[in-house]
């Protein structure tokens, strides 16, 4: 595997890992609150002979730098675009799961002129009441007791109950990415979730859209169907036995399915390409 480098944009220093034969379609992995790049290994391995694969820690968390918070989705877009301009990427797949997802939301909708396609995973797309709560919870159990106070209850979300009876060493193995998220980057993004606001755009995005759930992710598999209704043409998969995590917890029904959606798209997969051979 690649080694790590580190690289200026917006104004942040982020850790960022690139993989794949130079000349290939470009995919950029962008990873959930509280993990970090190493959530894509299992895509990273399976794509990263076809595709040049980018992957970075997000502002606050891994190895990036943690900036003052509170934090907005529109940094984290930002900061995706910077990475591309210093690395000389015109254009993108994108691939994003939870906070991840959302940014791929943000891309979509601001920079459709650089996003070739987009999976969007586990995630959400605008804020309601019940959500804000579940921020200002968690918000008072990490300001009480940083962010142990919320590992077992975000694993409990994150995995099914048969995964973590029968699986220790991956749950352990996220465990481990939460425990190493900055309080002030975990913080910091809570604060640009609660503003989440991209629903009501979702009918303007125009690159060719794949949204993935896990079965037993809680209220999500309901809203993600609704979202894909939302966006013309987008596909919908629901993984059996995952929750929040998808790509670690089912990686070989995850990959397939980007595996079948890029195909369909060709090797370049933009939406004019798309439209032009139907």
């Amino acid at each position: 595997m690649a080694e790590a480098q580190r690289i200026k944009a917006n104004g942040i220093e982020f850790r960022v890992l690139i993989e794949g034969p130079e000349g290939a379609p470009w995919i950029t992995f962008l990873h959930s609150l509280a993990t970090n790049l190493s959530l894509w290994d299992e895509q990273a391995a399976a794509f990263r002979d076809r595709f040049r694969i980018l992957r970075y820690d997000a502002r606050g968390h891994g190895q990036t730098q943690v900036p003052t918070g509170p934090y907005t989705m529109d940094d984290f877009v930002a900061d995706a675009v910077a990475l591309w301009d210093a690395l000389g990427i015109q254009r993108s797949h994108v691939v994003g799961l939870s906070m991840g997802g959302m940014t791929g939301f943000g891309l979509a909708l601001t920079h459709r002129d650089r996003v070739d396609s987009l999976v969007a995973a586990d995630c959400r797309s605008d804020a309601p009441e019940f959500f804000q709560r579940m921020w200002d919870e968690r918000e008072r159990l990490v300001a009480q007791g940083g962010l142990p106070a919320i590992e077992d209850m975000t694993l409990k979300t994150w995995f099914t109950e048969t995964t973590r009876s029968r699986r220790p060493e991956l749950v352990e193995r996220v465990r481990r990415m939460i425990a190493t998220t900055p309080l002030e980057g975990y913080r910091g993004t809570a604060a640009a979730l609660r503003g989440l606001s991209y629903k009501s755009r979702l009918s303007e995005i125009a690159v060719p859209a794949l949204l993935i759930v896990g079965a037993h992710d809680g209220p999500h598999p309901a809203e993600m169907r609704a979202m894909a209704g939302l966006i013309r043409g987008a596909g919908f998969i629901e993984v059996p036995d995952a929750a929040h995590l998808s790509n670690i917890e089912q990686p070989e029904l995850f990959n397939s399915a980007v595996t079948a959606f890029l195909a369909k798209l060709g090797r370049g997969g933009n939406a004019s390409e798309q439209r032009s051979s139907k």
